[in-house]
């Protein structure tokens, strides 16, 4: 690939069945508006008797694919196993892809899917997913943590995403429709992730919420996402990519903030809106709130925003 990828353009990760015959409609075609990256799954949305079938279609829109001119969405494929990985790599077409998402990726797994790392065309790019009962374990996902530090594969990672619906089949749960993930078991996992990787260079993505008729708990569920620092979420319906979309524009305030706070004529300590702003700490947070901006632009208030800003603001759409 020419251009380097950033996680904050993933935004709402539509999961889409390598059954489905619409895949190429959806890629080139524009079928489902202001989508910015999908997952073709061959793994838990494909049934074992549906798993040559899904192979087979999956070949054809490779073949139309290659060659062809195309932008958004990202296109990742999800395999079922290290083996199929292997297999996808042999396939005619496989380098118009983005990369692949990495089911049920642990200290078990590591070896294997390192394998399919150091084995595919050196452009694309990798997600593993967190999603086993080994990373209900601080001290497993610490020594996950330090095992992906390898460069060889930590510069192949645009971002880890978190099984949430995996996780709870290990605890016995579901989630429940009246309620965020957050407010069961799951919260403190996300938690924990966040602060073993997020301090070692890695971003995070959210889980799905699988109600996708309820917009409301959506919504909330999303704002502690992004409380946890979390850059994307998996969807599993059209209609929940707008919901997260405009969850991912940046208050004007906070992006004023940010930028003052990326200014180097800017003081060590100043307050801005009521709030002490230190670059020294809060640079890291600056620098998200930006990339978030680049992407997805920004709310605008009709109050603290000057005119210049109000203008800066609007290009970012």
């Amino acid at each position: 690939m020419t251009t380097q990828i950033s996680p904050y353009q993933l935004g709402a990760t539509l999961y889409m069945p390598a059954t489905r015959p619409d895949l190429l409609d959806v890629i080139l075609r524009q079928k489902i508006p202001d989508l910015r990256s999908m997952v073709i799954c061959l793994e838990d949305a494909v049934r074992e008797d549906e798993v040559t079938k899904s192979l087979s279609n999956l070949q054809y829109c490779l073949r139309e694919l290659h060659g062809q001119e195309r932008g958004v969405p990202l296109v990742f494929i999800r395999p079922r196993h290290p083996q199929m990985a292997h297999q996808l790599l042999a396939m005619q077409g496989i380098a118009c892809i983005d990369g692949f998402v990495l089911p049920k990726f642990d200290n078990h797994s590591f070896v294997a899917w390192y394998a399919v790392v150091q084995a595919a065309p050196a452009h694309l790019l990798f997600m593993p997913t967190l999603e086993t009962a080994q990373v209900l374990d601080p001290l497993a996902v610490r020594e996950l943590c330090e095992r992906l530090q390898d460069e060889k594969i930590k510069s192949r990672i645009l971002a880890l995403r978190i099984g949430g619906n995996d996780l709870l089949s290990c605890l016995r749960l579901r989630t429940h429709h009246a309620h965020t993930l957050y407010d069961g078991p799951l919260g403190y996992v996300v938690a924990m992730l966040v602060t073993h990787f997020a301090p070692a260079g890695f971003h995070l993505t959210a889980p799905v919420f699988e109600y996708f008729q309820d917009h409301t708990i959506l919504q909330a569920e999303f704002q502690r996402d992004l409380l946890h620092g979390l850059v994307g979420k998996t969807v599993i319906h059209p209609s929940q990519i707008a919901v997260i979309h405009q969850a991912l524009k940046v208050d004007s305030r906070d992006y004023e903030a940010a930028l003052r706070i990326l200014d180097d004529a800017m003081p060590a300590v100043f307050q801005f809106e009521g709030a002490m702003c230190e670059p020294a700490t809060h640079h890291h947070w600056a620098v998200q709130v930006m990339e978030r901006a680049k992407h997805f632009g920004c709310h605008l208030h009709a109050v603290a925003v000057d005119e210049g800003m109000e203008k800066e603001c609007a290009a970012l759409y």
